[in-house]
């Protein structure tokens, strides 16, 4: 088994991994001005994908250019949050030759999409795979990649503690390789119960004082996980950007999240913000407290530190 990084190989972001020229598993792009995308111009026989974020599907469309169709093989979620993020891509850089890919590679996503489950085994070019569970963001998996003499794990980005969101992963498959994430491996974090009550106490003590707040997270799993927090803690909450979106899309995947009656508790308990007739306007002038896309303010994210 000849594996090759095409990215995410000591940086964060555009990971893409080549198995014997056949297999791609992920294929993302670094965010940045402009953006970065991986090395190389693969032809794979399939893709397989680990999760929804940027940097492991941002470049996913410019697969399918020209007359190249590989079977795209992910989980539901992974599937939709793909093509909201593609969406988005394109709107931000449509006009201009950073983006790799156009509507109509977007649009071809449908006819070469194959889902599947955890620990459902599926064949694809020529290797069976298997998904586990990662608890990263809704939909995540570990790719279990096995050639009849060689199993190759690949980890994706994963999450051993529970969230409010997502249990944490428990899956440990046999391996004879593994490739793993590695970003936040030297870093102890606080427990996460004291930093969710740390959080609440710091967001209402603003409030009290005469205060608004922004919180800035980003709309796959983040935000979500904020809403959680927010609604076990008794704290109102608008909801603005792209995060009103990928909530809605995760809503549809009960299976994949940790508690769906608690998830839809807290999207009752926020109110998604619309923009008509001033609306942000009324919003930022109350003592309340406004979930955005940390695309807006910067990369700072108040639960961060509890992975």
């Amino acid at each position: 088994m000849d594996v090759e990084f095409l990215g995410g190989a000591r940086e964060i972001g555009r990971s893409a991994v080549l198995v014997d020229d056949s297999l791609l598993l992920d294929y993302g792009m670094a965010t940045g001005n402009p953006p970065s995308f991986p090395v190389g111009d693969p032809d794979p026989d399939a893709v397989v994908v680990s999760h929804g974020h940027l940097d492991h599907v941002g470049a996913i469309p410019s697969l399918l250019s020209g007359d190249a169709r590989p079977p795209i093989h992910w989980t539901p979620p992974t599937r939709d949050l793909t093509r909201v993020l593609a969406e988005d891509t394109l709107k931000l850089h449509g006009g201009s030759y950073d983006c790799p890919f156009t509507e109509a590679e977007i649009a071809r996503l449908s006819q070469v999409s194959e889902v599947h489950g955890y620990r459902e085994t599926f064949s694809a070019a020529g290797y069976e795979i298997t998904f586990f569970d990662a608890g990263h963001i809704p939909g995540s998996a570990h790719v279990l990649v096995d050639d009849g003499e060689t199993r190759l794990l690949y980890t994706g980005d994963f999450h051993t503690g529970d969230q409010q969101l997502l249990s944490g992963t428990t899956a440990r498959p046999d391996a004879d390789v593994v490739i793993t994430e590695s970003t936040y491996s030297d870093v102890d974090h606080d427990p996460r119960a004291t930093v969710e009550e740390r959080f609440a106490e710091s967001v209402k003590t603003t409030i009290w004082e005469g205060g608004t707040v922004v919180v800035p997270a980003f709309a796959i799993g983040r935000t979500q996980e904020i809403l959680l927090v927010c609604e076990a803690h008794d704290v109102d909450c608008y909801v603005d950007g792209m995060g009103q979106r990928v909530t809605r899309i995760v809503r549809q995947y009960p299976d994949f999240v940790r508690d769906a009656d608690a998830l839809r508790r807290a999207k009752s308990n926020a109110r998604f913000v619309t923009g008509r007739d001033g609306q942000r306007k009324r919003i930022a002038d109350q003592n309340t407290v406004i979930v955005t896309t940390s695309g807006m303010l910067g990369n700072e994210d108040p639960l961060a530190v509890a992975g």
